[in-house]
């Protein structure tokens, strides 16, 4: 059985901007309002698969994280970040950003594209999350605006 909760429905969204180095127009400083979606899917025990309110009580928290703010990778060699009190400096591809420290938010993935931000998420919901053992898999998936995302699944099975 699949539960799943559309986070374009329920509230489970942010806004933030990133750039993508070395991807064209995508290198620009831009934003997007994206839309968490997860799917839970295992076999029902007395009646559910799993709790709805811990799952989207999660992704909440993890979602007003990421709210407005810039987006900066951690794990790209393109990438050079100068902490200097209250002030972030970005550089890349010859482009030099000023941010106050608390506009900014560091993850460590490469680029925050929506395929690496869902794995990001994922990560954390399976990391900080006790799902039972009926719970077999966890599917969370990121869409730069509705209709357009990209997923990661996490098998936790035998």
């Amino acid at each position: 059985m699949m539960l799943e909760i559309d986070g374009w429905q329920v509230g489970l969204k942010f806004s933030a901007a990133h750039f993508i180095p070395e991807h064209g127009k995508c290198s620009r400083l831009h934003g997007h309002d994206y839309g968490v979606r997860i799917r839970i899917y295992g076999e029902q025990r007395n009646g559910i698969v799993y709790d709805f309110v811990e799952l989207k009580h999660k992704v909440r928290a993890i979602c007003d994280m990421l709210d407005h703010h810039v987006l900066i990778p951690t794990d790209n060699d393109a990438v050079s970040v100068t902490i200097d009190g209250d002030t972030v400096q970005v550089s890349h591809n010859n482009k030099n950003y000023t941010f106050p420290r608390e506009d900014v938010v560091f993850i460590n993935i490469q680029v925050p594209s929506a395929e690496l931000l869902a794995v990001y998420i994922g990560r954390k919901v399976v990391e900080e999350l006790s799902f039972p053992n009926n719970v077999k898999g966890v599917e969370v998936c990121v869409d730069e605006g509705p209709g357009q995302g990209a997923c990661e699944y996490y098998s936790l099975g035998d």
